[in-house]
């Protein structure tokens, strides 16, 4: 075969949609090794198969997101294998071997089986010629691919999350959703079933109204749809299937059906009538929701079902098809629509999210929204987590199942060990005979399994339980009959008294302190630190945490107990009292003022209310609008001048204060108090303060300067303008309109940066420099880079706006103090991964996972990922430790980029 196969294979795999168009290993400096990186798991292979033929891998027989167990991406690739012969009719002397493609050794073999794939019937008929498109029989004189295996033991395999979402998704959930909930849903005669005689909202005028609207409507659709399922499906098949088939395929749809025609109804009454308050109706009936982590455990069940009855029974499979065709002209399969309930309850958070974004804080109280909000992303939490741990006993069973002789304690299982943690090889030496051995180790929270591997089986060898354990990383023992660079990276754990030791030897360092995290992490999580009396324990009903007041996540494991209190939390809630666990329900720092002077009313700030004060006087300033703030004192609330107020805790006589007098499209007047007094001087534009009021009058004629501009304009004037182009702008955010804000490209995006005044009127964007005037702010960062306060902002501000909007290209003749971006600084710990956003946790978070970060309340995350959104995580890199993982993105605020 020709020596560039591995690239012809790319290019197949990109035409059958199953690799990005801008997949590494498509570009001009890949290597092969790219291309087996890609497929090593397992799992774009199945969705290969999938992509060809639809529904020739069932979901159950694959993992789609394997987390780096070697045992989940065996299984992937045996699927695959075996569906190629018994589907696609490809001989069994074509196919590869697992270890193959696991340990790539010979990954000829795998571009011959997936060269044969490409060239069956069923693959030709997607329009995709097969690759090499002639038969080429001839090895090449070079073996490009002799160095992959050692390449592979030096590169672990790689967390592929962001290449999953890009390919063919079994049963086009998302199409279904959106065909029976979206708002812009077209209404089939056969699928409509009328909800009730409720009204339909007055048209939206805002974009609050239309994600009240969304969010009312889409329930509307939704209780259709259940309605349909009921009327159209369990009605008509009772004459076919008993009533346990009945209660396993449609578990709780019934009773979904009733709670939602009851939630829509009072959820449009508070949208339309302001009682009970929308905040109100989420939070009344989230315990009513919790019966989808029923459903989410029974879904994977009542679909295989569907499958055996269907195959085993002729009568079954035609009223199905029938009823299929009745309700949605077999557009959608009856295990496809089952689906729907879980994708609703994922997106009530998400439509509260938006709503939130534009309700204006001036005129609503958010807070309130807020307390919805952290209720239905626990909810959705608790429902992706059911969802993940019923995944977690399927492995661990398939486990068991695996290990042919494994003796378990009467009435015990594998499942009560704990959740897995790590699975592979690793060299063994018992220190009772000093024999070196090869094993396939399985790490779960409470034990260790040792097992010889036989091909897909295990031979059972050894357990032991962790507990009794300690790990000692600081040994370097090497084994004298290996290869000094393979096998010789050693740990050892060793037993509390001493009296036994095992050295466990890995391919390399990385996978040796992998070991050792996990084990780590495995004897913390069944003795966690914060408190050894709590014990790890499965609830088997939805239990609340007794210090945070949130869902335990999931069903398995899923907290902590103390057998003396009898507490319920979770793990990060250990030895915490209740109320250190109480996060602000509002996103936004309220700061606290002390009046210089009484305020009384004069001037007013019409036609806004006026908030009254004597001197000395303590406000809690809750929105800044150039000279005019917005707090609370004494119960009351209202709108001041922003000179009569100090900051309590950073206000220094002696420094020197730039004040910002109103802009002059503010339509406020200005306000300036006389040093020395407490008396106020109310002074037209023109006086006290000419000097800064110039140096205001002046940003129109800057090159910079644009005016009032929403953050989306700026992005779409900028998009097709040089890297580098900047501008500064009037904020429309509500939040913070009339406030200044950057607008800089950079890298192809469009950053928005905010800018912000101190208590003492200084000029920021990081808050470690301060200026006392925008020019000067501009000024610096025209000499000085970004990135020390902005990492993801590598440059200078090099073109002013006006400049080159009206030709960009003319960037040469600008003057400007550096007219070359600055180079990307390396960022190794992302691994070249582009950070998206950033965010700080509102909550602490303990992992249970080595794939996973810990978080405390104030840290900051860099969001590298949020493909995995709707199950509840992101995945992203913890700015003080480095460590790259997954975290519940309920858990963070993400900041706001203006």
């Amino acid at each position: 075969m020709a020596a560039d196969e591995w690239r012809l294979c790319v290019n197949w795999l990109v035409q059958c949609k199953i690799l990005p168009d801008d997949h590494r290993a498509t570009h001009p400096e890949a290597q092969a090794f790219d291309l087996a990186q890609a497929l090593r798991d397992g799992v774009l292979l199945c969705h290969l198969l999938n992509a060809i033929k639809p529904y020739c891998v069932d979901a159950k027989d694959f993992s789609p997101r394997p987390q780096l167990s070697q045992f989940l991406c065996l299984k992937n690739i045996r699927t695959f294998l075996v569906t190629c012969e018994k589907e696609f009719k490809i001989e069994s002397r074509d196919l590869f071997e697992p270890p193959d493609l696991f340990d790539v050794k010979n990954f000829r073999k795998v571009l011959h089986t997936l060269s044969k794939l490409s060239k069956t019937d069923l693959a030709l008929k997607k329009g995709v010629r097969g690759f090499p498109q002639h038969n080429d029989n001839e090895e090449p004189e070079e073996d490009i691919y002799g160095n992959l295996s050692d390449m592979a033991i030096d590169h672990d395999i790689e967390d592929n999350e962001d290449l999953y979402d890009s390919v063919y998704q079994e049963g086009g959930d998302d199409e279904i959703y959106e065909d029976l909930c979206s708002t812009k849903r077209t209404r089939h005669k056969q699928s409509r079933v009328s909800t009730s005689s409720v009204s339909e909202l007055p048209p939206p005028t805002t974009k609050r109204d239309y994600c009240i609207k969304e969010m009312v409507d889409t329930e509307r659709n939704y209780v259709d749809a259940l309605r349909m399922i009921v009327m159209q499906f369990i009605k008509p098949m009772k004459s076919v299937i008993s009533h346990t088939d009945k209660e396993i395929i449609f578990s709780q749809i019934e009773t979904m059906l009733e709670v939602h025609t009851g939630f829509h109804a009072e959820l449009h009454r508070a949208c339309t009538t302001d009682k009970p308050k929308i905040h109100e109706v989420f939070v009344k009936w989230k315990p009513k929701l919790l019966i989808y982590g029923d459903y989410c455990s029974n879904l994977p069940k009542a679909q295989e079902h569907i499958e055996e009855l269907t195959k085993k029974n002729e009568q079954v499979k035609e009223k199905i098809e029938e009823c299929e065709r009745d309700a949605n002209e077999a557009r959608f399969r009856l295990r496809d629509l089952l689906h729907v309930p879980m994708q609703r309850v994922l997106k009530y958070h998400l439509l509260l999210r938006e709503l939130i974004k534009n309700t204006d804080r001036a005129v609503n109280d958010v807070s309130s929204l807020q307390i919805a909000l952290e209720a239905m992303q626990d909810l959705s939490l608790y429902v992706n987590e059911v969802k993940r741990d019923n995944e977690v006993l399927q492995l661990i069973q398939d486990i068991q199942n695996s290990i042919t002789d494994l003796q378990m304690p009467q009435n015990t299982s594998l499942r009560d060990y704990g959740k897995l943690q790590k699975d592979g090889e690793l060299k063994v030496r018992s220190h009772v005979d000093n024999k070196v051995r090869q094993r396939y180790i399985f790490l779960f929270d409470k034990v260790m399994l040792m097992g010889k591997s036989k091909g897909e089986t295990y031979s059972f060898k050894e357990a032991i339980v962790l507990a009794e354990y300690k790990v000692d990383g600081s040994s370097a023992v090497k084994d004298g009959n290996r290869r000094p660079d393979k096998w010789n990276c050693s740990f050892q754990i060793v037993k509390q008294d001493n009296s036994m030791a095992y050295t466990f030897f890995a391919k390399t360092e990385e996978i040796k302190n992998k070991w050792i995290e996990a084990i780590n992490l495995a004897l913390d999580n069944t003795q966690p630190a914060a408190g050894k009396n709590f014990i790890m324990t499965t609830f088997s009903e939805p239990k609340v945490c007794d210090i945070c007041g949130k869902l335990l996540r999931g069903v398995f494991f899923q907290g902590y107990k103390c057998p003396v209190t009898g507490m319920c939390v979770h793990k990060e809630c250990i030895g915490k009292k209740k109320q250190e666990q109480t996060p602000p329900v509002t996103p936004h720092r309220r700061e606290k003022y002390k009046a210089k002077v009484e305020y009384v009313g004069e001037p007013n700030p019409r036609p806004r209310k006026a908030l009254l004060f004597k001197v000395n006087a303590i406000i809690e300033v809750t929105q800044k609008e150039h000279d005019w703030w917005r707090g609370k004192c004494d119960d009351q609330d209202g709108w001041f001048p922003s000179q009569f107020v100090e900051e309590v805790r950073q206000y220094n006589k002696q420094s020197k204060r730039a004040r910002r007098p109103a802009m002059p499209d503010s339509g406020y007047i200005p306000v300036v108090i006389q040093r020395g007094t407490n008396k106020v001087k109310f002074g037209s534009v023109n006086t006290t303060l000419s000097k800064d009021i110039n140096r205001s009058d002046c940003l129109e004629q800057m090159d910079w300067y644009v005016g009032p501009l929403a953050r989306d304009q700026a992005g779409e004037r900028m998009k097709k303008l040089p890297d580098g182009t900047y501008l500064v702008r009037d904020s429309e955010n509500p939040q913070r309109k009339g406030n200044p804000a950057l607008s800089i490209k950079f890298s192809g995006t469009v950053r928005h940066i905010k800018i912000e005044k101190n208590s003492e009127n200084m000029y920021y964007m990081a808050d470690t420099r301060f200026f006392h005037s925008l020019p000067e702010l501009i000024e610096f960062y025209q000499k000085n880079s970004l990135s020390d306060s902005f990492p993801e902002v590598q440059t200078n501000l090099l073109y002013p706006y006006k400049s080159v909007a009206s030709n960009p290209q003319a960037t040469n003749g600008i003057t400007s103090p550096l007219r070359v971006a600055l180079p990307p600084k390396p960022e190794n710990s992302t691994a070249g991964q582009r950070i998206m956003s950033y965010a700080t946790a509102v909550y602490d978070y303990a992992a249970t996972a080595t794939t996973q970060i810990n978080l405390k309340a104030g840290d900051r995350i860099a969001v590298l990922s949020k493909t995995g959104s709707d199950k509840g995580w992101w995945k992203g890199e913890h700015l003080a430790t480095h460590k790259v993982g997954y975290f519940p993105f309920a858990y963070v605020r993400e900041e706001d980029e203006e």
